[in-house]
């Protein structure tokens, strides 16, 4: 039977022909058309939900007024061995003075313990400010010189299971506008001792507080390494619920100047992408008294918390 072609004319009279691809043609006086069926109604866009993997992310943060972040699930770490980058295990996981190897450490009921060492420990999470020059910044030298550059992100590396590029680090203007401008800023953060370790909690836009848990925002009055626990403290069942409902602790890690660490659990600092003439960068730092955005030399190793865009 020759194969009909998808071809038809109708004439004056209503009646029709249809080409057949072997050069016949068949007249009809009717042709029933079937429409087809109702097209399927396409998905209603919903909300992201909040992620719940480390790899996704905690959290919905607004950085800007129209772009919204979802943080690591720690701070970012480095080991020299392997040569590979990956998240601390739990928010609250900090190398502190083990960050340098050697040496000995100096108890100082001020300001923390503090290290001298004599090199980097092989796991490593205290960086310089990354260029193209320094390593991302994994490096002891306090020379200005040898971190002149533009920035390059942490997050262009392969971190743990996740892509390069999948996380990426904050500017300046994206710490500042999380801290002091998105809607209802002043009460979404405060500072705290999480599991014996102090630092600065980060609630979400969308914050419901467990009901069982109560944060208070805000700061202590006073500066030093006992006013966090002072303030208010949580035990890891406790921080577990926090953290389910999307909050982010940024340990108090200290600083490292060359081969000695230092303040650890009395100062958090946090890079920035944000140059600041050419030795200085921004970074968000804080102490159990006050949050805000500084300027720092560039050779000073900081901590480094990646979010990712959603």
């Amino acid at each position: 039977m020759a194969v009909i072609a998808l071809m038809m004319t109708i004439s004056a009279s209503a009646q029709f022909y249809i080409y057949c691809s072997d050069g016949n043609v068949i007249k009809v006086d009717s042709i029933s058309m079937v429409a087809p069926g109702e097209p399927e109604e396409p998905d209603t866009p919903t909300e992201p939900e909040e992620p719940t993997n480390p790899s996704a992310g905690i959290g919905v943060f607004s950085v800007s007024a129209d772009k919204k972040v979802t943080f690591s699930k720690g701070n970012l770490q480095y080991t020299q061995s392997t040569n590979t980058w990956s998240f601390a295990s739990a928010q609250w996981e900090m190398i502190g003075t083990d960050n340098v190897t050697g040496g000995s450490v100096s108890p100082d009921p001020t300001d923390g313990d503090s290290k001298e060492g004599t090199a980097l420990a092989d796991k490593v999470d205290l960086f310089g400010w990354s260029t193209n020059a320094t390593n991302f910044g994994v490096s002891t030298s306090i020379d200005e010189l040898d971190y002149l550059g533009s920035f390059v992100d942490w997050g262009r590396n392969k971190i743990g299971a996740d892509a390069p590029n999948t996380w990426r680090t904050l500017t300046k203007d994206e710490w500042n506008y999380l801290l002091n401008t998105r809607t209802n800023a002043s009460s979404l953060n405060g500072v705290a001792q999480v599991n014996g370790v102090n630092g600065l909690i980060l609630l979400p836009d969308n914050w419901t507080c467990p009901a069982d848990v109560t944060f208070k925002s805000g700061f202590h009055s006073n500066k030093g390494v006992d006013y966090y626990a002072a303030y208010q403290t949580f035990t890891v069942e406790q921080w577990s619920k926090l953290e389910t409902a999307g909050a982010v602790f940024l340990p108090a890690s200290g600083i490292r100047y060359g081969s000695t660490v230092d303040y650890v659990h009395t100062y958090g600092y946090y890079w920035s992408t944000t140059e600041f003439y050419s030795t200085y960068a921004y970074c968000l730092y804080f102490n159990s008294a006050v949050a805000l955005m500084g300027n720092r030399l560039r050779y000073v190793g900081y901590s480094v918390r990646l979010v990712k865009d959603l």
